[in-house]
């Protein structure tokens, strides 16, 4: 009988432990209301951004890799320059969240136009909207509040998850728990098809006025639909700089094209 009952307890002790097992790593609850309110503090941080680092894209037209200088001002301006092997300069971007202009240096031509969904994802190949592009470069999204706030986030492969449904569709983030930093984001349309996927890694403390932030260095923004991938790493960066100009000059020489 002692035996039975000794052999009873330890696969008890067994079950409650293989139980407990699954939990381990799942993040501890937390309201929506609090966890939104930590990532808005990260990224009320960053006013501005001057980066510059190493560049790739891949997409069933072509593929390529260079370096990239980037400088952005939230909440409405962002340039980009590309350049490619041996420092040969590429193409010149400018855009705001009216109007861009895209130089491209190799055949001299200039486009112009008012910065749609459309037009941007033309010249960046890759479909992406203004918002999208300010955000996902500087892993800085900012979450309004809902009437449901204060119910507990739910929790994915030991991530946080939070959900913003829109008209057209929902994105998704995964937040770490420990620094609540953006791990993976994603906007699906309304059946559920994922339209961009943004991946954020190898995140450093980067200091501005005596506060700190964490930063990725390293991000990934794919359109699967499209098997569209665009890759970052940022070698050299700096935040809220004051006395970042953005101009794009085209030659008069170049061609001019105006797109609608």
């Amino acid at each position: 009988m002692k035996k039975n009952l000794c052999i009873l307890l330890f696969i008890s002790m067994l079950i409650i432990s293989c139980s407990g097992s699954q939990n381990i790593g799942e993040p501890d609850k937390i309201p929506v209301r609090n966890l939104k309110e930590r990532i808005n503090q990260n990224s009320s941080i960053i006013e501005t951004l001057e980066a510059s680092g190493n560049i790739s894209f891949d997409s069933p037209e072509q593929s390529g890799t260079g370096w990239i200088d980037l400088k952005i001002k939230k909440p409405d301006t962002v340039f980009v320059k590309i350049g490619g092997p041996f420092g040969v300069s590429i193409a010149n971007v400018l855009i705001t969240r009216k109007n861009f202009i895209y130089y491209n240096v190799q055949e001299n031509k200039a486009i112009t136009g008012p910065s749609s969904d459309i037009n941007i994802g033309a010249i960046l190949r890759i479909k992406i909207t203004f918002d999208e592009l300010i955000n996902g470069f500087t892993a800085g999204f900012k979450f309004d509040e809902n009437a449901d706030d204060s119910l507990n986030a739910d929790s994915e492969k030991n991530f946080y998850v939070l959900n913003v449904n829109g008209p057209n569709g929902k994105q998704k983030y995964l937040i770490e728990p420990a620094k609540y930093t953006i791990k993976k984001y994603n906007y699906l349309d309304n059946d559920n098809t994922t339209l961009v996927e943004v991946y954020y890694s190898n995140y450093q403390e980067e200091e501005s006025a005596g506060k700190y932030v964490n930063f990725p260095t390293t991000i990934k923004i794919k359109n699967p639909a499209k098997k569209q991938t665009v890759y970052v790493d940022y070698i050299n960066m700096e935040l809220n700089k004051t006395d970042l100009t953005f101009k794009v000059r085209i030659p008069k020489s170049a061609k001019v094209i105006k797109w609608e």
